[in-house]
This record gives C-alpha cells, sequence and structure tokens, in this order.
C-alpha cells in the first residue's frame, strides 16, 4: 500500500524526536488549575532533554495549555492557562511565548496539543455549534454526549456541519491568532476519530471529507497535523465495538457487522504524516508504507521489536516528576534503545520480512537486518545493537553517535558507519556533555567502556 504524499511536510517525523508534555489538568470543583510542569519547569526539561541527546531536531507538543488544562475549552483554541505562567509574567500568553522562544535555542520547536472533536457545553461556541447541527445529535436531532472528560460530558463535533458552517474555519483562526502555532509548522489533533451525525443523517464518508477539507486548510497555512491514532473507521466505527459512540449507533436498528480493521484504508494517509499511537498498522503496511509517509508508535509488540517507534516522553515526567535527577536514567533507557534505533533504521529502505513463530526477521537496504527476537541490528553482520547494547549514528553525516548500555558494557564496538577515526567522547547527562578522553576508531570498530544506564556520544575529534 503506497500512497501519493498531499504535503511537503515541515519535519520529517521519522527522524525527529517528536514527544508531547503534560503540564496542567482542570479541577473545575476547587476552579482551578492542578498544575504538574509550568511554562518555567517545562523550558528546564527541555534544556536537560537537550543535553540528552546530543541536540537532535525535537518538537515538544504542550498539553493542557489552554484553559484550566488538559480536555477544557474543545474545540476553542486560544485562552492560554495563567496558571502556568512565571512570576515575572503578567500572562499566561506572555510566559508561553517566552517558552517558545526560548526552546528554540535548545534544538527544540514548541508546539500545542489540541482537539477539534471534542466539545463542551461551558465553551462560548456551543451553542453557535448546536445551531449548526456542528455536535453529533441522536435521532430525535437532540446533541448527545459520547465520553466524559473531567467528569463533565464531552460531545462530539460533527465534521460535515463544523466544515460547511465555517466555525472551524473561525476557531483555528483565532487559534493562530493566539499562538505562534505557524512558526511551529506543525500541531497535535488529539483524539480526531470520525464520529457519524445521526440527525441530519451524516455518513462516515462525508465526515471524512470534511476532516479532510479541515486538514488541507491546515496544511494551506504551512502547519503540519499530527494527531493520536492511525484513522481507518468503518461506516459506525463497526471496527471499534467497544467505543461508547457504538451505543448510539444502535438505536439506528442498522447493520453492526464487525469489519477487520486491516480492510479499511488508511483514510487521512498522506495528510497526516505521524501518529501517537500506531496502532492501525499491518506488518505489511509497514512493509509498504515509509515512514516518511507515516510514522509513529507501533503498537503490536511484534512489529515495535522488528522496527521500533517514536518514545512518547509524556509518561516518562507523568510518571517521575520534573527533576532530571528522577527521570533521566528511563529518558536514555528509552531514547537510547527505542527511539535512536527508530531514527537510524527509517534511514534506509524496507525490503523483506520473514516471520517465524510470530517474531520478524526484516532485511533494509544497506545491509541492515533487524531481528524482533533476539532485539539485534546488524549491518553487513556487524552488530549494532544487541539488546540493551546500542551504539548508531544520529546524524546523516555520521558524525555524531551514541553508544548505551543498559547493564554496562567494555571493550569493542563495531561502528561502520563512522565517517572519522578519531573520536571525542562525551557522557550524555541532564546538565551537559561530560568529556571522556578521545577514542580511535579502527576497522569498523571502536573500545568503549560504558556503565550501566549511561549514554556516550562519540564525535568527530575536533583538530587541536
Amino acid at each position: 500500500m503506497r500512497t501519493e504524499i498531499h504535503y511537503k511536510w515541515n519535519y520529517d517525523y521519522s527522524r525527529t524526536l517528536w514527544m508531547k508534555m503534560f503540564l496542567a489538568m482542570p479541577d473545575f470543583p476547587n476552579g482551578r488549575s492542578k498544575v504538574f510542569i509550568t511554562f518555567a519547569e517545562a523550558l528546564e526539561i527541555i534544556k536537560a532533554v537537550d543535553n540528552l541527546t546530543g541536540g537532535i531536531p525535537k518538537i515538544v507538543y504542550l498539553v493542557g495549555w489552554q484553559g484550566l488544562g488538559h480536555d477544557d475549552c474543545y474545540p476553542e483554541m486560544e485562552v492560554v492557562n495563567d496558571a502556568l505562567k512565571r512570576d515575572c509574567d503578567a500572562t499566561g500568553r506572555e510566559s508561553l511565548l517566552w517558552l517558545c522562544e526560548e526552546a528554540k535555542k535548545y534544538h527544540t520547536v514548541v508546539s500545542f496539543h489540541v482537539n477539534v472533536s471534542d466539545a463542551y457545553t461551558a465553551t462560548p461556541c456551543f451553542p453557535a455549534l448546536v445551531a449548526a447541527n456542528a455536535v453529533v445529535n441522536d435521532r430525535e436531532g437532540k446533541p448527545t454526549p459520547i465520553e466524559i472528560f473531567n467528569g463533565r460530558d464531552g460531545y462530539k463535533t460533527s465534521y460535515r456541519q463544523f466544515w460547511d458552517s465555517g466555525l472551524f474555519q473561525k476557531l483555528f483562526d483565532r487559534f493562530c491568532e493566539a499562538v505562534p502555532v505557524r512558526e511551529a509548522g506543525t500541531v497535535h489533533l488529539d483524539n480526531f476519530c470520525l464520529a457519524e451525525n445521526l440527525n441530519p443523517r451524516t455518513d462516515a464518508a462525508a465526515q471524512d471529507a470534511a476532516r479532510n477539507s479541515m486538514l488541507d486548510y491546515i496544511a494551506a497555512k504551512g502547519i503540519d497535523v499530527t494527531s493520536e491514532y492511525t484513522y481507518r473507521e468503518a461506516p459506525l466505527r463497526n471496527e471499534s465495538p467497544t467505543h461508547p459512540i457504538r451505543k448510539l449507533y444502535q438505536t439506528l436498528g442498522e447493520d453492526m457487522t464487525e469489519v477487520p480493521w486491516e480492510t479499511v484504508p488508511i483514510r487521512t494517509l498522506g495528510r497526516i504524516p505521524a501518529t501517537w499511537w500506531t496502532s492501525g498498522m499491518s506488518l505489511a503496511d509497514c512493509m509498504a508504507i515509509p515512514p516518511s509517509v507515516y510514522s509513529g508508535h507501533l503498537t503490536d509488540p511484534a512489529l515495535l521489536r522488528v522496527f521500533y517507534g517514536a518514545m512518547h516522553g509524556e509518561d516518562i515526567w507523568r510518571t517521575h516528576g520534573v527533576s532530571p535527577a528522577d527521570w533521566a536514567g528511563e529518558f536514555l533507557r528509552q531514547f537510547c534503545t527505542l527511539q535512536v534505533p527508530y531514527m537510524y533504521l527509517n534511514r534506509f529502505d524496507r525490503l523483506s520480512v520473514e516471520t517465524r513463530e510470530g517474531e520478524h526477521t526484516v532485511r533494509f537496504s544497506g545491509g541492515v537486518v533487524s531481528d524482533g527476537k533476539t532485539g539485534r541490528i546488524t549491518k553487513n553482520g556487524a552488530v549494532l545493537k544487541d539488546g540493551g547494547d546500542v551504539l548508531l549514528p544520529t546524524d546523516d553525516a555520521n558524525e555524531l553517535f551514541i553508544a548505551y548500555s543498559e547493564n554496562g558494557k567494555s571493550g569493542e564496538w563495531a561502528i561502520p558507519d563512522a565517517a572519522f577515526t578519531a573520536a571525542d567522547v562525551f557522557a550524555l547527562t541532564a546538565g551537559g556533555s561530560v568529556p571522556c578522553g578521545q577514542a580511535t576508531v579502527k576497522d569498523g570498530k571502536i573500545r568503549l567502556d560504558v556503565a550501566p544506564g549511561q549514554a556516550l556520544a562519540i564525535r568527530r575529534a575536533r583538530k587541536p
């Protein structure tokens, strides 16, 4: 399965570290925001991540930057959360603009996690949405809640009416005026699933066409769209029998026969280059669709073990907090054993696959082989990754490599891609790079001493 690329992406998401950062959620009973990471703390995390990753290109999508936090205000997206501001700033927006500008110094684009699929009655635009039938209605034409978020009923927007009414364009234009999303060149539209409207009846095909119009509108502004899922919705979302919206669809009394998701095309392929969860990807899809066209985190464990995938980041800070002393170790493990192998393999064409006992071995161009069962990546026989031991380049010029070992490894490492013979070696820490001396590359090999959980940067040696 291949597709023409509709847009020239601003970023190659298969070769970029892109993550979400969860800042805040609403505490509606107390009328406040429950803050996990302030804008100032977000910059400190961004600095530490830049140090730990050797300065590779990064995108961070802020979650809960608006209203009182995550799942508030939607589908409106222009009120910045003042609870996240710095003491020296008058408003949250002032601090947000500061963060976006400062992050550039650390090879990081700051953008926004938003949602145009959900709607809440407390949102100012809700009456206009109802009047335009731009909220999913039941058979009698009454807006019906589908899910519950933060203790409030969550309604779904009906894309066809949302688009045709001009409300989507109006709200998105206001969003672009409020925050520097056009400058970022990318935005994360969460949970961009189809929801069919029962009255006026608006089927999946009509909603899909309207969603594409929305994506085309955003692309015309020079903004890429990343999202949450692989969108291969069948009519009446038959491929997802446990979703709450199924209860609404059942009131139609129509055929609800389940449809295998593999038989439904990826509806947004060529318009959305990357999603948080690539849950609707088969082995055949992975072999046929270049990761530069569509990439993300594979949810099928066997596919993840052989192709690897984008790390999330968000879960690390939510679990471990904002202090690098608490989260840097887990971040390095995921970055070095998941993200770096993913970006490396995505350099090469996927040529063939062999499957035995549920585990895959994929052959790539350039003599590269990834074995899901052993966790090994080899190039022309040289072992570049062996379980938790990794030595791979992070740049196309092959002048920056990262070595990592979960349990520690000393001795000879294969480095066949090195574009140099003399290297400077640094330990990657949240506080910066610590010089560890020099090393020589000879016959595609290098001697390194890597402590358990340590990551080393190997760079072309500077001339004295």
